[in-house]
């Protein structure tokens, strides 16, 4: 059974490597790094496995969905990458 990447995605337990289909068909593998909640608004940090990016490369997403959708959309912002970074590292050092 084909998991839906979405749902896998917003599985706090989920630890398996997500791939999604891009707007050309393409599959991209993503290790998923963080799921983020800022300001009510949701955030996927991923780590794409199979685009040659470095080991402490990552691509941050936002999330949106309704009923039976969900989009993701990279974030450009350099200023709202930054507040999510610095709420994952909140989170994530006291751990």
């Amino acid at each position: 059974m084909k998991k839906n990447p979405f749902l896998q995605l917003l599985d706090e337990n989920n630890n398996e490597n997500i791939i999604f289909t891009n707007d050309l068909g393409e599959k991209i593998e993503f290790e998923q790094v963080a799921l983020i909640n800022l300001e009510d608004e949701k955030y996927a940090i991923l780590h794409p496995v199979n685009l040659g990016f470095a080991d402490d490369e990552v691509i941050i997403y936002s999330i949106y969905s309704d009923d039976n959708n969900y989009e993701l959309n990279e974030v450009i912002d350099d200023d709202l990458k930054e507040e999510i970074y610095q709420e994952y590292k909140r989170i994530y050092n006291k751990r």
